[in-house]
């Protein structure tokens, strides 16, 4: 029986980065063999194109589904990381390049403005319209900001609002690029790793490399921040974002989960009763690579559970996390927490996919041999190259978007690296309790053909 692999490669391109539209109705993505967009709603692809085939993008910033401003990286870039590039992909030409003389940590793109993100500063650039042809490109440089070391590129813009990390670290600052004013924040303590703004600009979400806490500011009052409370434990937030209505605030983390916040007026200040202690049920220890805790969930034990979810198939059961109540002979977790921590609990909460990339997710071999000086054999580790606004070198997982026509009840998860999924979730109303929950309802591999596909 002849077991040889046939002589073809048959891998998928590595995704080095993901970012949504200020739309919200299309991601795009930057591979080390070119760039794909997608339509949020249905993971539809909309774009494929290798600008030099074979050569990495870090990122990829569309404007629509014409014009992308990109930036190259991974470990055989497209172009210098220094340079951004503003291209026509319908014409298929490049329309202008802009050399900044360091890396470039991320972009933000709007009909108005383009936004380039450097490691201590960050440059407003406009655009220019061809009168004749209706065409677009990059102009004159409007305003630069100094910032605080941005090695993540936070950078959120709506309208004429636009939300930097401040000169010092913890603090961020909103500008309105109309009239030049400028206002700063102090947030954390530490630096920033997350931020958000909401879909009409007047309120920013703020975490901190602990990611412990999120504050949330209005950009009229940097005085009475509302704190939400994402878990006792450190975590890197990955991703934070608004609902179109500013109702509901959700984030992923590396605990691989996914919290909600209703953020309508007193309703996120209410917490469910605890059971009667002959009501709750032992379980097992919950996971350790999820931030499931008693201090955003109370336990509960019938058939069916409280918590679960009703669904046409059936009845969803929370994860064994948050069924899981300690002995009634002593006090929980979550009361012993109660008074020392502050913040409003998660509404709901659930666990995404954070897939199953390997140490060597971009590609290359694990280790490199070499011969010694003195003869012997030494293996090196072959590390991953650091893509922009990802310093450990991970792939971007976690990065996180509202759907604009969704009713404030649906959003996606989309995972970068070398398992690269599309993942939908929806608020449900719970039927026995009137509740409020998170439900997967599936997930996609959008780097693998899922439908015919022309030659």
């Amino acid at each position: 029986m002849d077991i040889r692999r046939a002589i073809r490669d048959t891998a998928e391109p590595k995704v080095l980065s993901v970012a949504f539209n200020n739309e919200g109705n299309r991601f795009a993505c930057g591979l080390d063999d070119g760039l794909r967009t997608f339509r949020a709603k249905d993971c539809i692809r909309t774009i494929k194109e290798a600008i030099r085939p074979g050569h990495g993008l870090a990122i990829v910033e569309t404007l629509d589904d014409r014009y992308a401003a990109l930036v190259g990286g991974g470990r055989l870039p497209n172009s210098s990381p220094n340079k951004l590039e503003f291209w026509d992909l319908v014409e298929k030409k490049k329309l202008k390049e802009l050399n900044f003389g360091e890396p470039i940590i991320a972009i933000r793109v709007t009909a108005k403005y383009c936004i380039v993100v450097l490691l201590e500063r960050s440059i407003t650039l406009g655009y220019v319209k061809d009168t004749t042809t209706g065409a677009i490109n990059l102009g004159t440089v409007k305003a630069l900001y100094h910032t605080a070391e941005n090695p993540f590129g936070l950078c959120c813009i709506r309208g004429e609002t636009l939300a930097l990390p401040g000169e010092t670290p913890g603090q961020f600052q909103v500008l309105t690029l109309s009239s030049k004013d400028k206002k700063v924040f102090r947030a954390h303590d530490s630096s920033l790793r997350q931020m958000a703004m909401s879909w009409d600009g007047t309120t920013i979400a703020t975490a901190s490399e602990r990611g412990t806490i999120i504050r949330i500011f209005s950009t009229t009052d940097a005085k009475n921040p509302t704190e939400l409370r994402r878990g006792v434990e450190s975590a890197s937030i990955w991703g934070l974002a608004f609902s179109p209505s500013t109702e509901w605030l959700a984030c992923t983390s590396d605990k691989g989960t996914l919290h909600v916040w209703d953020l309508r007026g007193s309703r996120a200040t209410e917490t469910r009763v605890n059971p009667a202690p002959s009501q709750r049920k032992r379980g097992s220890v919950s996971r350790i690579n999820h931030d499931y805790d008693t201090l955003s969930h109370v336990s509960g034990s019938s058939s069916p559970l409280p918590g679960a979810v009703a669904t046409p198939a059936g009845f969803l059961p929370l994860p064994s996390d948050l069924c899981h109540a300690p002995p009634s002979s002593g006090p929980s977790i979550g009361s012993y927490f109660s008074g020392l921590a502050k913040g409003i609990r998660s509404t709901t909460s659930t666990e995404f996919t954070i897939g199953s990339d390997p140490s060597n997710w971009q590609g290359q071999p694990r280790y490199t041999n070499t011969t010694l000086p003195n003869g012997q054999t030494a293996n090196f580790k072959n590390e991953n190259v650091a893509v922009p606004g990802r310093p450990d070198g991970k792939p971007p997982k976690g990065i996180l978007a509202w759907d604009p026509e969704g009713g404030d009840r649906r959003l996606w998860v989309v995972e970068g690296g070398a398992d690269a999924r599309w993942e939908v979730f929806e608020l449900v109303n719970d039927t026995h309790t009137g509740d409020v929950k998170i439900a997967s309802m599936g997930f996609r591999n959008y780097l693998t053909r899922q439908f015919p596909e022309k030659s």
